[in-house]
C-alpha cells in the first residue's frame, strides 16, 4: 500500500511500540529523528514493521550493552532509518547470511529467541520500496543497520537493492 509516507512517523510509531519492553529489559533508547526528511513513497505499516524488527534485533544481540540508537535522516537522495547497538557484532563472513530466511547468528550459543525472519523481512521491505539495507559491524563492537528508501523528489528511477558490509 504505497503512498506518501513520513519516515519519521514510521520510526516514532515503532519507538512507541517498543518503549515499554525496552525499559522493562533495562535498555536505553536514544533517538535522533529529523522531522524534515521529506516523505517517501511507502507503506507506513511495512516501514514501521521493518523498524520494529531492527529494534528487536538490537535488543536480542546487544550482549551486555544496554544502549540502542535510532536515527532518521536524509542522505544521498534517500531517507535513512538507522538502528545501532553496541552488542556482539557480526563477523564479516556472516554478514551476507544474516538476511537469509531462518538464519540466526549464534542464536543457540546466545540463547536468542526468534525465527530468523526479521532481517529477511527488512530486506524485503527495502526491495519493495526501491531501496536497500546496509550493515556495518565489528565483532564485539556492535552493529548499525540502515534502511535506505529513495526520496520521491530525488528518485529518477529504480534503485538497486544491495547489502553492504
Amino acid at each position: 500500500d504505497l503512498r506518501p509516507t513520513e519516515p519519521s512517523a514510521a520510526a516514532e510509531a515503532a519507538v512507541r511500540a517498543v518503549r515499554d519492553p525496552l525499559r522493562e529489559h533495562g535498555f536505553e533508547l536514544t533517538t535522533e529523528i529529523d522531522d524534515e526528511v521529506p516523505p517517501v513513497q511507502g507503506d507506513p505499516d511495512a516501514l514501521e514493521q521493518a523498524a520494529l524488527n531492527l529494534l528487536g534485533n538490537a535488543m536480542k544481540y546487544s550482549g551486555d550493552s544496554s544502549v540502542i540508537d535510532l536515527r532518521v535522516f536524509r542522505r544521498d537522495g534517500h531517507a535513512v532509518l538507522e538502528v545501532e547497538d553496541r552488542g556482539i557484532g557480526i563477523p564479516p563472513e556472516e554478514r551476507e547470511r544474516i538476511f537469509e530466511e531462518f538464519y540466526r547468528l549464534g542464536a543457540e550459543e546466545q540463547d536468542v529467541p526468534g525465527t530468523g525472519l526479521g532481517l529477511t523481512l527488512v530486506s524485503h521491505v527495502a526491495r519493495e520500496h526501491g531501496g536497500r539495507v546496509t550493515v556495518e559491524s565489528e565483532p564485539g563492537e556492535g552493529s548499525t543497520f540502515g534502511l535506505w528508501i529513495p526520496l520521491e523528489e530525488e528518485s529518477g528511477g529504480e534503485e538497486s537493492w544491495e547489502q553492504k558490509s
